[in-house]
C-alpha cells in the first residue's frame, strides 16, 4: 500500500458523509479485504458521490487506515491500565480481560472492527504494522512489566515472553473464534453479563497460569 495522502479538511456539512463512508468501510473492507472492496463499492453502500472519498480520506488507502488508527469511542481508559503497580493480581487480570472483551457490548459495529482486524493479519496491507507499533506492543510490554514485578524477576526472559502471549491469547481467541463460540456456546457472550463472567473466568485461568509459571520456577531453581 501507498503512504496515506494527507487528509482534507472536513466540511460541518459532511460529518455524517464521512461517518457512512467510515461504517461502509467497515462492512465492505471486514467482508470483502482490502484488495477486493472498490472504491465505488463504498460510494454506493455509503450513498455518497465517488469523489467523497478522495475529499474525507485522500483514497481507499486513507479510509482503509482510518479504521485502524481512530481511536475507539469505547475506551475509558488506558489500555495499559490494568497493570498499575497499585493493583492485586486478580483485580488487575479482571481489568486486562474486562477492558479486551468490552468491544462486544457494542454490537456488530465493533465485532466487524475486530474481524477487519484479524483479516489483516491473515491479508497484511501495512495497516496492521500501524495498529502493532500503537496499541498492541504498549499492551504487551506492559503484561511483560506486570509479570515480572508478580514473579519477582530482575528482568523479562523467554519464558515471561510466553506467558505474556498466552495470557492475550485467552482473550484474543474470543474474538478470533467469536463465530465459532457463537455456534458451540452461543450463551456465553450471548448478554453483557455473560460477556463480563467470560472477563472473570478468564482472569482466574491467567492467575492461575501465573501461579503455574511460580511454581516451576521454584522447582527449577530447587533441580539446581
Amino acid at each position: 500500500m501507498s503512504p496515506v495522502p494527507p487528509h482534507h479538511p472536513v466540511r460541518s456539512d459532511g460529518i455524517e458523509a464521512r461517518q457512512r463512508l467510515m461504517g461502509a468501510g467497515l462492512k465492505l473492507f471486514s467482508e470483502h479485504g482490502f484488495e477486493k472492496t472498490s472504491v465505488r463499492a463504498l460510494a454506493r453502500e455509503a450513498q455518497v458521490n465517488l469523489a467523497a472519498v478522495s475529499y474525507y480520506f485522500g483514497d481507499k488507502t486513507g479510509l482503509y487506515r482510518a479504521l485502524f488508527i481512530e481511536p475507539f469511542e469505547c475506551q475509558q481508559t488506558p489500555a495499559n491500565a490494568f497493570a498499575d503497580p497499585a493493583l492485586p493480581l486478580d483485580t488487575a487480570m479482571r481489568r486486562f480481560f474486562v477492558d479486551f472483551l468490552q468491544p462486544l457490548n457494542l454490537g456488530d459495529e465493533i465485532r466487524m472492527l475486530m474481524k477487519l482486524h484479524f483479516r489483516e493479519m491473515a491479508e497484511p496491507t501495512g495497516a496492521w504494522e500501524c495498529a502493532l507499533e500503537s496499541d498492541i506492543r504498549p499492551q504487551h510490554e506492559a503484561m511483560m512489566r506486570l509479570l515480572v514485578r508478580t514473579l519477582g524477576l530482575r528482568r523479562s526472559d523467554v519464558d515471561v515472553q510466553r506467558l505474556a502471549i498466552a495470557i492475550a491469547g485467552l482473550a484474543v481467541h474470543v474474538f478470533a473464534f467469536h463465530d465459532g463460540v457463537k455456534t458451540l456456546a452461543p450463551q456465553l457472550l450471548a448478554t453483557p453479563r455473560a460477556i463480563d463472567t467470560m472477563a472473570d473466568r478468564l482472569a482466574g485461568y491467567a492467575v492461575s497460569m501465573i501461579e503455574g509459571e511460580r511454581r516451576r520456577r521454584v522447582a527449577a531453581q530447587q533441580d539446581r
